[in-house]
């Protein structure tokens, strides 16, 4: 049995190890001359819950930029070239236009699928359904009951207009080098020692409060 977290906090999908390398995988595809991977044509992910089936399309679950092939963002050591040093600046696209330098060079649309790996008893079939699920379905969430229900949300990213801009390629943002330039983090614990790209890690911290009556 699946067990799923609906998560606020959460920008990706999260997939239970291994498996998500292998839904990343497929999910993925060729970006051509788009300057907007939310209008690839790739494949539906339909989530079966017990009384609703959730659907997310490309605009939903792909991540904005294309990357040429052989570029990774996301991963524990920022933007990284294969073959080559860690690279943290975007000079493998030119300002505002989102081309590579070399013409024949290939780019390719991902998802933004994460990787998870809790051990029992919550996992390791745990999913989480992060921003992708929220930014489509509006959630209400019953403490009480300790339910979570979902209904379409009538936004404008379910109809797909607001990303057709341009030339019908979408168009990239303003701070789109801001975007490549990648910070790097370091996260002390257990884990399986993996490093293929996007991963949840969970930890715990105590927080203290002092009010002070004036």
């Amino acid at each position: 049995m699946c067990r799923g977290v609906v998560d606020s906090g959460t920008s990706h999908l999260g997939v239970p190890a291994p498996y998500n390398t292998e839904v990343s995988q497929l999910l993925q595809r060729p970006a051509g001359d788009l300057l907007d991977c939310r209008l690839v044509q790739a494949p539906e992910i339909e989530i079966e819950l017990d009384s609703i089936n959730l659907t997310l399309h490309s605009r939903n679950y792909m991540r904005r930029l294309p990357l040429r092939d052989g570029v990774t963002v996301g991963s524990p050591t920022g933007v990284v070239v294969d073959g080559g040093p860690q690279n943290n600046s975007p000079a493998a696209i030119h300002a505002g236009t989102g081309l590579p330098d070399e013409e024949d060079v290939s780019r390719h649309c991902s998802p933004r699928i994460t990787r998870v790996s809790i051990p029992e008893p919550l996992g390791p079939k745990l999913f989480i359904l992060g921003e992708p699920v929220l930014h489509r379905y509006y959630t209400v969430f019953d403490y009480a009951s300790l339910k979570v229900g979902f209904g379409l949300a009538n936004n404008r990213q379910n109809t797909g207009l607001s990303l057709i801009e341009g030339d019908g390629r979408g168009i990239l943002p303003s701070d789109v080098e801001t975007l490549l330039m990648q910070q790097t983090m370091s996260v002390s614990g257990r884990g399986s020692g993996s490093d293929d790209g996007d991963e949840m890690v969970f930890f715990q911290m105590t927080v203290s409060v002092v009010i002070k009556r004036v």
